[in-house]
């Protein structure tokens, strides 16, 4: 009941999304170490075909940086908590960070504005519309006395703001222009995979009563989420030694997915193999949330349809 509540307070998944999370992942003993073991086990199942596609993510982000000369990375806690372990487990010379942020709650200032002044950092976060991008680059423009653009990044894991990078947006790109008649199924599967990324539980919480602290989640919640975060690191080390080229990986594996997802609509016996159903309704950002972001000043997506500055500077060529 306590990891059942948690989501239903969060309200990142619907009443019923929860109770297929539950159905499908609840083991069958009655002991209690013998049913976390096995609830465990049915929950690391269910996500392991999607652990590759997480690590993908985090091997680019880190190249990404690396190319571009950011030395800062500020993961958005709690959601952004796989990417981060991802990264801490591998070599790379850059400067990590997790900051703890949310819709709720506002970030401790101690923490998140000595890394916000800094010359350049990127945000990396599981993504959606970005309304907590857009309250640190308005407190970063506060304390550079700046734009709040410069030197800033936003990679976030999907998008639903066309102002922002989502790499599962870009990775589902190819079946999007393959068939116009099922780009909206395409599109929803990109929202399907944030909700997944999502569903992977928390092994902290914040507190009630002081929103900068933190305390353990519920014992499945913080049980399941050490054992995939501990899987996730084990992954990341292994990767290190391959030379393969992530981003194909990751197109190869999200196909599969996207085609056994197309299947399990249609096939109830495939429904298991996936923690819930269809995504979540995503309740719309309230207005003015997201004032001032401009997808031409913001890479890696002006990397990618070029910047204001870069057409007015080959006007005058």
């Amino acid at each position: 009941m306590a990891f059942r509540d948690a989501w239903l307070t969060a309200k990142d998944l619907s009443e019923r999304q929860v109770d297929q999370l539950c159905n499908r992942t609840f083991g069958m003993q009655r002991e209690l170490a013998a049913w976390l073991c096995d609830t465990t086990g049915r929950f690391l199942n269910i996500i392991k075909p999607w652990t590759h596609v997480w690590l993908s993510f985090t091997n680019w982000a880190l190249r990404w940086c690396q190319q571009n000369s950011i030395e800062t990375l500020a993961f958005l806690a709690r959601d952004a908590l796989p990417f981060f372990i991802a990264a801490t487990a591998q070599e790379h010379g850059l400067q990590l960070h997790l900051v703890h942020v949310s819709r709720k709650t506002d970030p401790d200032a101690h923490t998140v504005n000595p890394i916000l002044r800094q010359p350049s950092v990127a945000l990396i976060d599981s993504g959606c519309n970005g309304t907590c991008i857009n309250d640190l680059r308005q407190r970063r423009s506060v304390l550079t006395g700046g734009s709040g653009h410069e030197g800033l990044a936003t990679l976030l894991y999907y998008s639903r703001n066309p102002q922002l990078f989502g790499y599962m947006n870009y990775v589902m790109g190819q079946d999007m222009l393959a068939s116009p008649e099922a780009m909206h199924r395409a599109a929803e599967f990109v929202i399907y995979s944030g909700d997944v990324l999502e569903t992977l539980p928390k092994p902290y919480q914040y507190h009630a009563r002081g929103r900068s602290m933190v305390e353990p989640s519920d014992l499945l919640s913080f049980t399941i989420s050490i054992a995939a975060l501990s899987d996730i690191a084990g992954m990341a080390k292994a990767s290190t030694f391959l030379d393969a080229d992530p981003l194909i990986d990751a197109s190869d594996q999200v196909r599969l997915l996207y085609k056994a997802y197309q299947l399990s609509r249609h096939r109830g016996e495939l429904h298991s193999d996936f923690p819930f159903d269809p995504p979540a309704p995503k309740v719309a950002p309230a207005p003015g949330a997201l004032a001032g972001l401009n997808f031409l000043e913001i890479p890696p997506q002006s990397h990618i349809f070029g910047t204001a500055l870069d057409l007015f500077r080959q006007s005058l060529m």
